[in-house]
């Protein structure tokens, strides 16, 4: 490529309610359809050309193909359609089948983009703040077969952790099966900005659930990740998950992007390639 692409393009995507999805992308000049790709998912704004742009000097740095899905309120209305993954019906009863869920929409983005550039990559980098760190570590619980090689979740404001409770806090009352030994061994990072610690942020979940899992951002994140490991220490697993904070970060996905990156390119060589 002789230079720089910045755009959108949509394609059909089932789990919408609209029926299509759309996709900001930036493609760096020096990107070669062996490259990485890279997929960075917005919060409860739902302003994924924003976060195109808050990324494209971070995919410019890692030469990455940058792919950035909208989950708009139109095509998944609420947080149950996106922060929770669209898996249940509206009566939370039962559950659509798998291919319903909305976590099946960033692996159709990964294969819509791979097709429009041209791409061998077989698997990609994921990356979601705030909403968008909710959604990433539910598809790292729920679809295990997720062509993820490194996933990141940054400043979640509620997580599903491996206990009893109810869901979507937990895996009691009402969750589906899982798969805890791919789950816990799966390279997942929780990325913290160190002052994100509004325990009364206007969006901030505040159910008895989400609180009990701490008072804010931070130490929620911190718990999701212990009540992990202490899964996987008891049961001695395979445990790949990380915790990195960042210490001049709040609730910022602008902030927060160059540390992700380079957290990334640092596992790179885990990215494989088709003929």
């Amino acid at each position: 490529m002789s230079e720089a692409e910045t755009g959108v393009f949509d394609f059909a995507e089932p789990a919408s309610e609209t029926g299509r999805m759309s996709v900001y992308f930036h493609c760096p000049a020096d990107w070669q359809n062996d490259g990485p790709i890279l997929i960075a998912l917005h919060g409860y704004k739902r302003n994924a050309e924003d976060y195109r742009n808050d990324w494209k000097a971070v995919a410019e740095q890692c030469n990455a193909l940058l792919l950035a899905p909208a989950f708009d309120k139109t095509g998944f209305p609420g947080p149950r359609a996106y922060e929770v993954g669209g898996m249940r019906t509206p009566d939370r009863k039962s559950y659509l089948p798998r291919d319903m869920w909305s976590y099946q929409a960033v692996e159709r983005a990964f294969d819509a983009g791979r097709k429009s550039f041209g791409a061998k990559r077989d698997n990609y980098w994921l990356y979601g703040h705030s909403a968008g760190g909710q959604f990433v570590h539910r598809l790292a619980l729920f679809l295990p077969e997720a062509r993820f090689s490194h996933a990141i979740a940054a400043n979640a404001g509620a997580y599903t952790a491996p206990d009893g409770a109810r869901f979507p806090y937990g895996l009691g009352h009402g969750a589906p099966e899982i798969d805890m030994d791919r789950f816990l061994a799966r390279p997942l990072t929780m990325l913290l900005g160190q002052k994100d610690r509004n325990a009364t942020a206007k969006v901030l979940l505040k159910s008895p659930e989400a609180t009990l899992q701490g008072p804010h951002r931070l130490a929620r994140g911190r718990f999701f990740y212990q009540s992990g490991k202490a899964v996987a220490d008891a049961a001695g697993l395979s445990f790949g998950w990380r915790i990195v904070e960042a210490p001049h970060a709040g609730h910022s996905n602008r902030l927060l992007a160059p540390v992700a990156g380079q957290l990334f390119l640092a596992g790179s060589d885990q990215i494989t390639q088709t003929d």
